[in-house]
């Protein structure tokens, strides 16, 4: 029992000086461990370096991303299967909540693209790129409208293929969610 106050004591007095005074003057829980920027606001990798618009026309920043694995599906107006795979995408959204990110690019001409097709399944937390000129699929070497793409944190292709291979991609996105 002694050991155990002992142990606990000395962690206790080690950390101090973790959280003691700042010699910058900036609120150490604002700069995060060891002075590194706080979760979610992670210096993102090059991968991640990109901004594009959203189908509604807000501007996306791909530096939100960092820090979790990423999951694109690329899409497009001429696919057949897409809405099925929007509803799909969707619910993997909702699965993985707070672990994965889950983003819908939507190729040029598509106007409002899947949204709709993707709200049953709580459509607001996935979100749907306008891919001009085709910048992201050029960028993340994706081979065509449904296709997905997943990335672990560092930017490593964990999983690329066609959305008719759903469980192979929810295997893998069932093990990299585990590891977060």
């Amino acid at each position: 029992m002694r050991s155990r106050v002992a142990a606990a004591v000395l962690l206790l007095a080690l950390s101090l000086p973790l959280t003691g005074c700042s010699s910058d003057g900036s609120d150490p829980a604002a700069r995060g461990a060891a002075g590194a920027p706080p979760a979610g606001r992670q210096a993102a990798p090059s991968h991640l370096r990109f901004t594009a618009k959203t189908l509604d026309g807000a501007t996306f920043d791909g530096a939100a991303l960092a820090g979790k694995p990423v999951l694109f599906w690329f899409y497009g107006s001429a696919c057949a299967e897409c809405p099925a795979q929007a509803f799909e995408t969707a619910t993997r959204a909702d699965r993985y909540v707070g672990r994965v990110h889950v983003v819908a690019v939507a190729e040029p001409g598509t106007g409002n693209g899947l949204q709709g097709f993707a709200a049953p399944a709580g459509a607001g937390r996935l979100p749907h790129l306008s891919d001009t000129g085709h910048a992201l699929r050029d960028r993340f070497h994706a081979e065509g409208v449904n296709t997905y793409l997943l990335l672990d944190e560092d930017g490593e292709v964990l999983y690329k293929g066609a959305g008719a291979e759903g469980d192979k991609l929810d295997g893998e996105l069932a093990a990299v969610a585990s590891g977060v």
